[in-house]
């Protein structure tokens, strides 16, 4: 990778943690990857991941 590259994508990255996080738009992601459903539930796929968020809670 070239310097220019690394820089670029350093810099995104340090632009992104300092975005905003609000919980409507991590659902959103996590909606538009697939991850949840519209109704908020895990998808199949990703169903044990909910066996690790109720015991969270």
């Amino acid at each position: 990778m070239k310097t220019n590259q690394i820089k670029l994508l350093t810099s995104l990255a340090k632009e992104i943690k300092a975005e905003k996080k609000d919980k409507a738009k991590a659902l959103a992601t996590l909606q538009s990857a697939k991850i949840l459903t519209k109704k908020g539930n895990f998808s199949k796929k990703y169903s044990n991941l909910n066996r690790i968020v109720v015991n969270a809670k």
